[in-house]
């Protein structure tokens, strides 16, 4: 097995998978590195995440949550310290983008399902694009901070401001090189079934992609769309519905597209579904 001697410590193949995998989607969950293929073995990927976590200068920590009543313990997340960081630049991939959380806490509260949903949209894309179908040129998500460059810090990444004072944040933004141009694609990802707040979520990308905000902020001189993924079958349905009955959307049936997360992991490009029940591809 490929070992690499780091500060007198000995870093194994697997560990580096672990590593660099962590850098690029900022948090996992142990499932999550299985479906990745980082190993095969639960119990003996968790024994190396515990190595990562226990070195002097841990590469790895770990956010750990109570019970859920309906779906009993929810798995950790995992993620980079500045440590891992650190070793990732200096001795495994100097030039990859390194994702790690700043601060010293980790929250994901009550938005845990939502989150983990939004990083399995990315694992979803990055693996797809690496079958050499398209190349991935960026996926950005609500978790990624960037400075304002003022006094007040940080906002979303995925900050997208539109009419005079208003904006939104969408869940992630991704930008695709097809084999004709670049194709950008504001994501939204629902868990539930709150119709409402996806009809209102939806309502606020109209506005923007009405002042081609989105297209604008990565110079683009052609429209993006939005793609809609549902945790729940039922609130697609109901979604798709409600957009076809609000004739604010009548001229940008094109523009939103839809599918559940479970048919986006089957396939990333095929089987999208518009308001108006026909069946397209992405791009």
């Amino acid at each position: 097995m490929l070992t690499k001697r780091l500060f007198f410590k000995t870093l194994s193949t697997s560990q580096e998978k672990i590593l660099l995998n962590l850098a690029r989607y900022k948090f996992l969950t142990t499932g999550q590195m299985l479906e990745l293929g980082i190993m095969t073995d639960r119990a003996n990927l968790n024994k190396q995440i515990l190595e990562l976590r226990y070195w002097k200068n841990p590469l790895v920590g770990s956010a750990t949550f109570g019970v859920h009543p309906k779906l009993w313990k929810l798995q950790s997340i995992h993620h980079l310290t500045s440590h891992g960081a650190k070793l990732i630049e200096e001795h495994l991939s100097p030039s990859s983008d390194i994702r790690f959380p700043k601060a010293n806490t980790v929250l994901f509260g009550q938005d845990y399902h939502h989150r983990i949903h939004t990083i399995d949209l990315h694992i979803a894309f990055q693996e797809w694009a690496s079958t050499g179908s398209v190349e991935l040129l960026f996926f950005l998500t609500y978790l990624d901070k960037v400075s304002t460059g003022k006094t007040k810090g940080f906002r979303a990444e995925t900050y997208i401001p539109f009419g005079e004072h208003e904006y939104l944040i969408a869940d992630a933004i991704c930008l695709l090189q097809t084999s004709v141009r670049k194709e950008l694609y504001a994501i939204e990802m629902f868990n539930g079934m709150n119709v409402q707040r996806v009809h209102s979520s939806l309502l606020q990308h109209l506005m923007a992609l009405k002042d081609g905000q989105p297209s604008r902020l990565f110079d683009l001189e052609h429209g993006s769309r939005v793609l809609s993924v549902f945790e729940l079958e039922a609130c697609k349905n109901l979604s798709i519905k409600r957009l076809f009955e609000d004739e604010r959307f009548a001229f940008a049936i094109e523009y939103f597209l839809f599918k559940t997360l479970d048919e986006l992991k089957e396939n990333v490009l095929e089987g999208w579904e518009l308001f108006d029940g026909s069946k397209i591809i992405m791009f």
